[in-house]
């Protein structure tokens, strides 16, 4: 018994220490993960960079698995991907390098918690294996400095800049024209959400229409920072004669490079505008009318005169005794002008104007005026609202056309005709009302004015630039 017992000691022995070598490089050779984030603290706006490290023995039979790394009040942005390789005691990893920017909207401390990254590797090829591994907790402070705590909005950057064009619709401006002033800034080091809006600024005499803005980013290849610009504009319907000014803008910001708050600044345009000259010829005709309407009346006193004494002196006594009335005419005649200054008809006539003087955004923005005012279209006063109630295939296409032309990047087609567009507007604006005044109303698709949505985030303290 004894020398069996020996025998298949030996026997067992070769294969004891290999067992345990394999062990030990099982529990070596595993999957790891690096995280850094450089820097650790940063201004508000700008970009701070979180890198993690995807290593695994051998190779990997997928790409790893990560978290979004969405933080709350900031925004995150997917830089490039490398591929990597490392030796340690012997042993072959093949990886990944992840980078990440990271641009924090409001000062505070900013953590990332309970996060895995899943790997898939080949462990012994060709048998694999998925491992999920937790992260460290990432953490990073964001911060305005003291020498910019009193710009409102805060905006930081590396680099900015600021310019503005003015669109007339006429060379020599006159009642019925159209400005539009666009403001485009550029900035360097922060992303085009965080660039804030401009506000125009109202005018007496002058309607104001502002545009939606158009927002683009680009990044380096090779540095990876961000270039962004932001492009405000609005149109300017000039209504009454006079000099006017659209006030300057300024723009406060801080240069991250020179540290110190620099200013952009645009300078006030400034507007003549004439009188309509077809106003200006009415008007003189009036004129004309009148003079000779007094010339015939002291004809027809000079020969009358006794009937005259007894009228004017009926006229005095109602005058003298019914003041009231007067001034209840006056206000009479204001409000009934007020109403037509509010009324779909007075809309109409705008649109019908620019149509004619071929000024494609005023036009536009003008039909949008006028469809709020435009019951038949109701409750969603569309465009789209108009082309599900008139059914004219060829006013489908003259809205298109148009909208092509002002937010298309490419045109596409043969552009609008304004004097189509004008038919087509009056024909259906015609046909609807006899419609909606039989009693009768064009029936809209539910889906011009979805409902629903998520709310708009809370933010506390101070407000980032949007």
């Amino acid at each position: 018994m004894r020398n069996w017992a020996i025998a298949i000691v030996l026997l067992l022995a070769p294969s004891l220490p290999l067992h345990d070598a394999r062990a030990q490089q099982d529990d070596a050779a595993k999957p790891a993960v690096r995280v850094t984030i450089d820097p650790s603290r940063v201004v508000v706006g700008q970009q701070t960079r979180l890198r993690i490290d995807v290593l695994a023995p051998n190779y990997m039979t997928a790409p790893p698995e990560l978290p979004g790394f969405q933080l709350r009040n900031a925004t995150t942005r997917q830089l490039q991907s490398v591929n990597i390789n490392e030796q340690h005691d012997g042993i072959t990893y093949a990886g990944v390098r992840f980078e990440f920017a990271i641009y924090p909207l409001e000062p505070g401390s900013y953590s990332v918690a309970d996060q895995t990254v899943t790997v898939r590797y080949a462990a012994e090829p060709p048998a694999t294996r998925e491992v999920a591994i937790a992260l460290p907790r990432i953490s990073l402070e964001a911060f305005i400095p003291n020498a910019a705590s009193a710009l409102r909005p805060f905006l930081a950057a590396n680099r900015l800049t600021i310019e503005q064009t003015v669109r007339n619709s006429s060379d020599q401006l006159k009642v019925g024209d159209s400005v539009t002033r666009i403001v485009t800034v550029k900035a360097a080091g922060t992303p085009a959400m965080l660039l804030p809006p401009q506000q125009f600024a109202a005018v007496e005499g002058l309607a104001l229409y502002p545009a939606q803005p158009a927002l683009d980013d680009q990044a380096d290849s090779r540095t990876d920072e961000t270039s962004s610009t932001r492009v405000d504009s609005a149109t300017y319907m000039l209504e009454k004669p006079g000099d006017y000014a659209l006030p300057a803008i300024d723009v406060r910001w801080w240069n991250v490079q020179e540290k110190k708050v620099d200013l952009a600044h645009l300078d006030a345009v400034t507007l003549h505008v004439a009188a309509d000259p077809t106003a200006t010829g009415a008007a003189a005709a009036g004129e004309t009318g009148t003079h000779m309407t007094w010339e015939a009346l002291i004809d027809f006193v000079a020969d009358h005169w006794r009937l005259v004494i007894p009228a004017v002196a009926i006229v005095a006594v109602m005058a003298w005794f019914a003041p009231r009335v007067w001034k209840r005419i006056a206000i009479l005649l204001r409000q009934r002008r007020e109403t037509y200054l509010q009324s779909e008809a007075y809309a109409f006539g705008l649109l019908r104007r620019a149509v004619h003087h071929r000024d494609a955004r005023t036009t536009y923005f003008l039909l949008l005026e006028w469809l709020q005012r435009f019951e038949p279209v109701a409750p969603y006063h569309s465009v789209d609202a108009l082309k599900a109630a008139a059914r004219d295939p060829a006013l489908d296409r003259q809205l298109g056309a148009i909208e092509d032309e002002l937010f298309a990047p490419q045109h596409i087609g043969d552009g609008c005709s304004r004097r189509l567009l004008l038919r087509r507007i009056s024909a259906a604006r015609r046909g609807l009302r006899r419609r909606t005044a039989r009693g009768g109303r064009p029936p809209l698709p539910r889906e011009l004015n979805p409902i629903g949505g998520e709310a708009a985030p809370t933010y506390r303290g101070r407000k980032p630039a949007r």
